[in-house]
């Protein structure tokens, strides 16, 4: 999205209306809120400023679905969709390689980004075992977020809290354990407030939330519009389900366990322990892959074991 967006100087300037065009355009692409209003808006766009034969916006609007957000928040990216350049992977290495760097320089720059990036991320796990972020309120569904996500994690999810002050809800429809609520967001866009609308339905049955603005599909963080019906319908304690392992501090990463060449040459207990097991488990799968007799006998072992549970009861 940010070299598509660059671009419009370069395709659009020409016009007369350049500047409205412009605020429009973008207006249409980073503030519609469904699938349906980014579509109806973009005609409108097209057809204000009579743009139906130019060739870059329509070939934009026929790969919509491989760039617009909203087409995008379908999908779960892990917080790794962006729309500015500094936040993408080009940014990584700003500091280390450049235009002029050579092929043997790179390699050596490379090996240097990667160990800068390791040693943040220890840092960071450290910072989160060792160290506490206060809780604003005395909340319990923001304690339990404290106590299981990383630093940087609960700071988004801090973040969301936060915005539950901006939300108000408008209206609610009960049918059983099905609810839906209207919730409004109060905002600043360009200097002037703004008021949108965002649907959250809610089962309090099993309790499954869901928001139209897709946050937690998208990003893996809960919004700050499902945090208000969860305040509104007294959730304690938010589901499993919303709680990803992935951002938790309480979990080993597996990258851990990888070495590399910025690592240090004397290796610690476990990486030289999970070393030797992969060498023994690579040769154990290297004979039974031999014949198909021999493979379904591991298997059948493998399962009778249960790794998992007898993992998760030693640790």
């Amino acid at each position: 999205m940010w070299h598509i967006m660059k671009k419009i100087p370069e395709k659009l300037q020409r016009f007369g209306q350049y500047k409205d065009m412009k605020h429009m355009m973008k207006t249409v692409v980073y503030e519609s809120s469904t699938i349906a209003e980014f579509e109806r808006e973009w005609v409108g766009f097209v057809t204000k400023y009579e743009l139906g034969g130019h060739e870059w916006l329509t070939n934009l609007y026929e790969e919509r679905h491989r760039w617009v957000s909203y087409y995008l928040k379908q999908h779960f990216w892990a917080g790794m969709s962006t729309t500015q350049r500094s936040e993408s992977t080009n940014a990584f290495f700003d500091g280390y390689i450049n235009s002029s760097t050579t092929l043997q320089q790179f390699v050596h720059q490379y090996d240097n980004a990667l160990k800068h990036k390791a040693e943040k991320e220890y840092e960071a796990d450290f910072a989160s075992m060792s160290k506490v972020i206060p809780c604003g309120p005395q909340s319990l569904l923001e304690r339990q977020f404290q106590l299981e996500y990383t630093h940087a994690k609960f700071q988004e999810i801090q973040m969301e809290f936060r915005g539950k002050m901006n939300c108000v809800v408008d209206k609610l429809f009960v049918e059983g354990h099905a609810c839906r609520y209207d919730v409004v967001e109060e905002a600043i866009h360009h200097g002037k407030p703004e008021h949108k609308i965002y649907i959250v339905g809610f089962n309090r049955a099993n309790m499954n939330i869901n928001c139209s603005c897709l946050l937690f599909e998208f990003r893996g963080i809960v919004c700050c519009h499902s945090l208000l019906v969860f305040a509104q319908e007294r959730v304690t304690k938010a589901p499993d389900k919303y709680i990803l392992s992935r951002w938790s501090k309480n979990v080993r990463r597996k990258h851990a366990y990888i070495r590399a060449s910025y690592g240090s040459k004397v290796k610690e207990p476990h990486i030289e322990r999970y070393d030797g097991l992969c060498k023994r488990f690579y040769e154990l799968a290297e004979y039974a892959c031999e014949s198909e007799k021999t493979t379904e006998l591991l298997y059948q072992h493998l399962n009778e074991y249960d790794c998992t549970k007898t993992c998760g009861e030693n640790s």
